[in-house]
């Protein structure tokens, strides 16, 4: 973080929903200097300071040129996601933090990808930098003999936001919403944890009852090294249940996000429990997350940069979608259309 005599980091944030206010508000709070250009007209005088976050607000006359040298964090609908981030590289910022997933589709993402500045890319992924995470992830690394692994995330989609109707949220649409792209998050994890999956079998449940186009659930089946791993996700549960359970020969591990909890069961049956009050409050994990990706900058020195909290990086961003893209296909044809002689995969 800078010192008190040196100026404060640029922020950018492009979009003014609910995940991009609070980009705004946690940036702020870690000490950058933070305006937040809307993507739609909300009728706020450019140059004002944005009630929720106390931001200053920007329109589409002065937002393209404060992408210049700035950390720009893109928080847009899916379907805007790639052409924002090259928006803001073109124009020379610093470094982009996408929001998940960084594009519907890999093959949506081609001209991100072919950019010579992807390096400065970095995709969202929070339940990285949650301290059970952390946790699990040393506790895994001692299962040398490998396991299974059940990931969920499983939640009623009408109560993500009770404020607007949930038909007419980017998580209706089939093309950018669905769970498989907005629960993205847990693929993500998964690898990091269980190392690149081969894909073996999915899923998807389209029909239920929430009225949308989209898939409202899915189950995915794959294998990654030592570890078969199944993880279930949908929009059609209450309460909402998240985490992970893994077995082995040397024992259970539990993380439970939303308790904050990772629980370790030997082999012989004693059981430890750790709770993890911090990673409750979505701000303060939002805030690790923000701390690491600032000291990503190409800016910072090599010392100072740190892995705890950090984002994935473009690479990992993109192979999560296209881990999805398969899934949706392999879901929707099932697997004889997938690698028959008439559809060779």
């Amino acid at each position: 973080m800078p010192s008190p005599s040196a100026p404060a980091l640029r922020v950018v944030v492009r979009g003014s929903g609910s995940i991009g206010r609070r980009h705004a508000r946690v940036f702020r709070q870690v000490g950058a200097d933070v305006s937040l250009w809307p993507v739609r007209d909300r009728g706020l005088a450019n140059g004002a300071a944005d009630d929720a976050t106390g931001a200053r607000l920007l329109d589409d006359s002065t937002g393209p040129a404060s992408l210049r040298d700035a950390f720009v964090v893109v928080a847009t609908d899916t379907s805007r996601h790639v052409g924002d981030a090259l928006e803001a590289l073109d124009a020379g910022a610093e470094m982009v933090l996408v929001e998940k997933p960084v594009a519907p589709t890999a093959a949506a993402a081609h001209a991100l990808d072919e950019h010579p500045r992807r390096s400065a890319v970095w995709v969202a992924a929070p339940l990285r930098a949650h301290e059970g995470f952390r946790h699990l992830r040393r506790l895994v690394g001692r299962l040398d003999r490998g396991g299974a692994a059940h990931v969920r995330s499983q939640s009623w989609l009408p109560d993500w936001r009770p404020d607007r109707d949930y038909r007419e949220s980017y998580s209706a649409r089939p093309d950018e919403g669905g769970v498989l792209r907005d629960l993205v998050h847990e693929i993500d994890y998964a690898t990091v944890l269980f190392g690149q999956p081969a894909l073996v079998g999915a899923s998807m449940v389209t029909g239920g009852p929430l009225d949308i186009e989209a898939e409202q659930g899915a189950t995915l089946l794959w294998g990654s090294g030592l570890f078969d791993v199944t993880t279930r996700l949908d929009y059609v549960t209450r309460p909402t249940t998240r985490g992970v359970v893994v077995t082995s020969p040397d024992g259970i591990l539990e993380w439970d996000v939303v308790r904050a909890t990772v629980r370790h069961t030997t082999p012989g049956g004693e059981r430890t429990e750790q709770v993890f009050d911090h990673d409750l409050d979505r701000d303060i994990v939002m805030g690790t997350q923000a701390r690491a990706a600032l000291a990503l900058r190409p800016s910072s020195p090599l010392d100072e940069r740190i892995a705890r909290g950090a984002p994935a990086t473009f690479a990992d961003g993109i192979a999560a979608v296209r881990l999805c893209d398969e899934a949706r296909a392999f879901g929707t044809r099932g697997p004889a259309a997938i690698s028959s002689p008439e559809n060779p995969a």
